[in-house]
C-alpha cells in the first residue's frame, strides 16, 4: 500500500490550522445580502441555511438516523483538528477519541479537545497503519470515523478493512471522501493543481466507492453523494492569485446553500458530477 501524500504535508495544514486558531476575531458587518436573507428567513433560521449543505444531509438525516445511544466510544482516524468528533459528543453524547500521527495534528487536536472538556489523552498518538495501533486497539470502538483519508491511499480497500479491524461486531463504519471528479475536478486543477495527485480518483464515483465495502464484512446502510455543490471543497496555495476569487465564491456559497435548503430540504441534486462528497455507512458484520 503506497500513501499518495507525506507526513510533512500535514504537519504543515495542522500548523496552519493552529495559526488560523490562535488569530484574533474579528466583528464582521454582514452584507447587504445577509440582512436581505435575515428579513425573509429570521436570524435564527438564517443561520441554520446558510451552513454547509451537504453537512447538513450528514449530520440531520444520515448521523441522526444511524448514530448510536449516548456513551458510546468513537474514533476518527486522521483526527486533527478534532472538531468533528467535538460535535460528535455534543450533538450525539459520543465518547471521542482521535487517531493522529502528525505531531502538529495531536497539538491542535489536544488543544481543542482541552478547551472542549474532553481529556486530551483521548486523542492517541499513533501510525493507524501500525502493528502497535492494531494490537492495542482492536475492536474497541463502536463508531469508526474517517472523512477524507481513504482517498491518499492507492490501496483503498485495504484502508477500509483496517478501519473495521478497530470497530467492534456491530459497531458502525462512517466513511466520507470529497468527490475530485466532473466539475469538481476542473475547478481543483484552477484552484489548487498540486492536490490532484495527493488523491486517488479511481474511487471517486460511487460505484467504485461502493465496491471498497466487502458486503461480507459490512451491511451498507448509505452509500452515495452528498450535497449538491459546494466552494467550500477548494482551496489555494499560500499567495494565489485566485485565492481572492475563490473567497468571493466561497461568501456566495452561503446564498447557494440558503437556495438548496428551501428547494431540496434534506436531500438535494446529488450527482456525480457536482457533488461535493460521497459518504459510506454501514454495520460491521
Amino acid at each position: 500500500m503506497e500513501s499518495l501524500t507525506r507526513r510533512e504535508h500535514w504537519d504543515s495544514v495542522h500548523d496552519f490550522e493552529r495559526a488560523e486558531a490562535e488569530r484574533p476575531s474579528f466583528e464582521v458587518r454582514p452584507t447587504w445580502t445577509t440582512r436581505t436573507l435575515r428579513r425573509l428567513f429570521g436570524g435564527g433560521r438564517l443561520s441554520n441555511y446558510m451552513g454547509s449543505y451537504d453537512d447538513h444531509q450528514i449530520w440531520n438525516t444520515l448521523y441522526a438516523r444511524h448514530m448510536p445511544e449516548r456513551g458510546a466510544s468513537v474514533v476518527e482516524i486522521g483526527s486533527a483538528p478534532g472538531e468533528h468528533l467535538v460535535k460528535l459528543k455534543d450533538r450525539f453524547g459520543l465518547v471521542p477519541y482521535g487517531i493522529e500521527y502528525s505531531d502538529s495534528g495531536v497539538d491542535v487536536n489536544r488543544t481543542l479537545f482541552v478547551a472542549s472538556g474532553i481529556d486530551p489523552e483521548n486523542v492517541i498518538p499513533m501510525d493507524f497503519f501500525s502493528d502497535e495501533c492494531l494490537e492495542r486497539h482492536r475492536e474497541r470502538f463502536d463508531v469508526v470515523v474517517s472523512r477524507g483519508f481513504i482517498e491518499h491511499f492507492d490501496d483503498a480497500a485495504s484502508v477500509v478493512d483496517r478501519h473495521l479491524a478497530l470497530l467492534k461486531p456491530g459497531g458502525l463504519l462512517v466513511v466520507t471522501i470529497p468527490n475530485l471528479r466532473g466539475v469538481n475536478g476542473a475547478l481543483t486543477r484552477l484552484f489548487h493543481k498540486e492536490l490532484i495527485p495527493m488523491h486517488n480518483l479511481e474511487i471517486m464515483s460511487k460505484d467504485a466507492f461502493s465496491r471498497l465495502f466487502d458486503p461480507k464484512k459490512v451491511r451498507p446502510l448509505a452509500c452515495r453523494y452528498v450535497g449538491t455543490f459546494s466552494f467550500y471543497l477548494f482551496n489555494t496555495p499560500a499567495g494565489s492569485r485566485l485565492a481572492p476569487l475563490l473567497r468571493a465564491c466561497m461568501k456566495a456559497q452561503a446564498g447557494l446553500n440558503v437556495l438548496f435548503r428551501s428547494l431540496f430540504r434534506d436531500r438535494g441534486a446529488e450527482n456525480r458530477f457536482t457533488s461535493p462528497q460521497l459518504v459510506f455507512l454501514g454495520i460491521k458484520r
